[in-house]
């Protein structure tokens, strides 16, 4: 499944590994090679620095040094299969590209050892050795992680076990035809896969200590290298922020500095500086919002049918307040002390752009884009798109896009939002039961039903003319239709909430499926879902006196 920031963001700030880990812990792979008839080396790091940029460039302020890790681990052939292990703690099968099952990993331990679990691929008659994975009494099922993973471009997979209260080891493993080869092994702190230059391509990132030493491992050249965030920017306090950033804080007292970073494939690009007390204030960059903003921003919302609004969370710097109006053709704008954002139904980005491509950086469930002039920090936008709903996000100040960036991926939607208060008004309860609200659930479900049944003939039934209209028949039907691999499977459905007494909003997730696909290879996500709020309208009434509803993709 795709890899949720805030949850990394959260396991990344708490500094989960701890440098004072006992001994018999933190030398896991030394023991384990002394143990081990299979004895290797693999426990020590054999680096040398491959590049090292002697001032900063274009693409970051801060150079970063990049080293070759050949920490690999090592993978053979156990003689006897496993015939040493004295029991078998947990089996997991893989899947394979061409959607086999046949591979497994089996956590076992050995027999006259106490120290470490072990952990071996399994395919056919053939037993591979992966090495030490865990410590002996780290056998809970929540303490030891096997599972399928798209990374450096290869089909691989990833052990992960505890060595101690706060530490892991992790090893990664390229899958070629079902034969397990060696790709990196991380035994600092906690590693976890995420994309956090933002390019669209995945990084290991392992933070460790009380105060995080955060290192990034990537794929170059054919080879594995790793970079110090700590030692690049020269502090013992690195973390990432919630909005992907990379924040990095100097000095322990009131008068202590934060930076804020993107990460990007030559550098650290250095975006603003915040006091301490600035960028902890509940005012300054965070912003906060009052029950009269949010309900203002609610109802234009809603009568711009623009019913998945977002917000930002965090600003520039300053004190906040913002101004919500409406513009024509639909659009909600937020207005906000250095920036505005404009909210809609449909598209934003202009159909011109002047030749110029834009500028793309890659979020979890999005994809930003920066069009503007060639060269330029201003005179543009980032256009992005959250649900079912179009934003962009501008200045006519003299602030970067590096900056309206952060500002950007801070944005969350309108009904999760929590008051400084602790109160949260945006929240929406469920509508009530009433024959209108069956019929439109009629609708919605009867239009859904037919997408995971292929059956354009039925869904187009129960769409409204309005969504039709202009519409290629080419596209309705493929609409339906889908392809044949992956393929339409299933959906979810639930009542979201009434506007008026002609619309019900819905939140509709539509699932496909790839056959013979794991939880995660290829590089997509597995549920292939695609969810967004969806809108049931009445289109009048039948002889009966019952609503006719339809629906508004």
């Amino acid at each position: 499944m795709r890899i949720k920031l805030a949850v990394a963001a959260a396991i990344l700030l708490s500094g989960t590994a701890c440098s004072s880990a006992p001994a018999q812990e933190r030398l896991i792979e030394e023991k384990a090679s002394d143990r081990s008839a299979l004895a290797n080396n693999e426990g020590v790091v054999q680096a040398s620095i491959v590049q090292a940029a002697d001032k900063a460039d274009n693409e970051g302020d801060v150079p970063l040094s990049w080293e070759n890790y050949s920490n690999r681990g090592s993978v053979q052939l156990l003689k006897g299969g496993l015939k040493q292990a004295e029991r078998i703690v947990k089996e997991t099968s893989l899947y394979a590209v061409d959607g086999s099952r046949e591979p497994k990993v089996v956590i076992y331990a050995r027999k006259n050892d106490t120290d470490h679990l072990y952990a071996a691929l399994i395919k056919g008659e053939a037993a591979y050795d992966l090495g030490a994975i865990a410590g002996y009494s780290y056998d809970q099922d929540n303490q030891l992680t096997v599972r399928n993973l798209w990374l450096f471009g290869k089909e691989a997979f990833k052990i992960q076990g505890s060595v101690g209260a706060a530490a892991s080891i992790s090893r990664y493993f390229e899958l070629v035809d079902g034969v397990p080869k060696p790709l990196l092994v991380v035994d600092e702190g906690h590693a976890l896969e995420m994309d956090v230059d933002h390019d669209g391509q995945l990084e290991v990132v392992s933070a460790a200590g009380t105060s995080p030493h955060m290192a990034v491992y990537r794929w170059n050249g054919g080879r594995i290298e790793r970079s110090s965030l700590n030692d690049a920017l020269q502090t013992d306090a690195v973390s990432i922020t919630d909005e992907g950033a990379i924040l990095a804080a100097y000095g322990q007292d009131d008068r202590s500095s934060y930076k804020l970073y993107w990460l990007q494939r030559n550098g650290l690009k250095h975006f603003q500086t915040y006091s301490r007390e600035e960028y902890e204030s509940e005012r300054f960059v965070a912003i906060p919002y009052t029950s009269e903003e949010v309900l203002r921003i609610r109802e234009l919302a809603d009568g711009l049918r623009v019913f998945e609004p977002f917000v930002p969370r965090k600003g520039i710097a300053t004190d906040y307040g913002v101004e919500a109006e409406r513009e024509r053709d639909g659009v909600l704008k937020l207005s906000y002390p250095h920036f505005s954002i404009r909210q809609s139904k449909t598209d934003l980005r202009p159909k011109d752009s002047g030749g110029v491509s834009p500028e793309k950086r890659y979020f979890p469930d999005y994809t930003a884009e920066w069009i503007g002039f060639p060269d330029s920090e201003a005179g543009g936008s980032w256009y992005l798109q959250r649900d079912s709903t179009y934003l962009s996000i501008s200045t006519a100040k003299p602030y970067s896009k590096e900056q309206l960036l952060f500002v950007a991926a801070s944005l969350g939607p309108l009904e999760e939002l929590t008051l400084s208060d602790g109160s949260s008004p945006a929240v929406v309860n469920p509508p009530q039961i009433t024959r209108e609200y069956l019929f439109a659930l009629k609708a919605v479900n009867e239009f859904a039903s037919a997408w995971a049944r292929r059956d354009p003939e039925a869904g187009l039934k129960w769409v409204s003319e309005d969504w039709k209209a202009g519409k290629d028949p080419e596209q309705l039907d493929a609409f339906f239709r889908g392809t044949s691999n992956p393929h339409h499977m299933t959906f979810e459905l639930s009542g979201k909430r009434r506007v008026d007494d002609h619309t019900y909003l819905f939140a509709l997730r539509l699932y496909e499926y790839y056959s013979g696909q794991p939880d995660s290879i290829l590089g997509f996500p597995a549920d292939y879902g695609r969810g967004w709020t969806i809108e049931a309208v009445r289109e009048g009434e039948n002889e009966a006196g019952e609503g006719v509803w339809r629906v508004r993709p």
